[in-house]
């Protein structure tokens, strides 16, 4: 007689959500355009504008976009120089 052997494999998948402080909206003056705003980030602006992480970054560094890095390295983006540049509302 043969035995039969049943291998039963089981997999799960995990998940883990985590809310940057990155996230949190920074109310300053922007010196360059001299308003007061709410800054945004790379990807508000992504989702603000449909461009790309490296397109922004791109701009960002040929200085298209007023920027500021906050204290923890994070970068925000001043949502006036996006109209002038793209003539995106925010």
């Amino acid at each position: 007689m043969f035995s039969r052997r049943t291998v039963i494999t089981f997999e799960t998948l995990e998940r883990s959500y985590y809310r940057l402080s990155e996230s949190e909206s920074v109310h300053a003056r922007c010196d360059q355009c001299r308003h007061p705003v709410i800054w945004l980030t790379p990807n508000q602006v992504v989702a603000a504008t449909g461009l790309t992480l490296r397109e922004i970054f791109r701009r960002i560094e040929s200085n298209s976009f007023h920027f500021i890095e906050t204290p923890l390295g994070l970068l925000q983006i001043c949502p006036n120089s996006l109209e002038l540049k793209l003539g995106v509302r925010t």
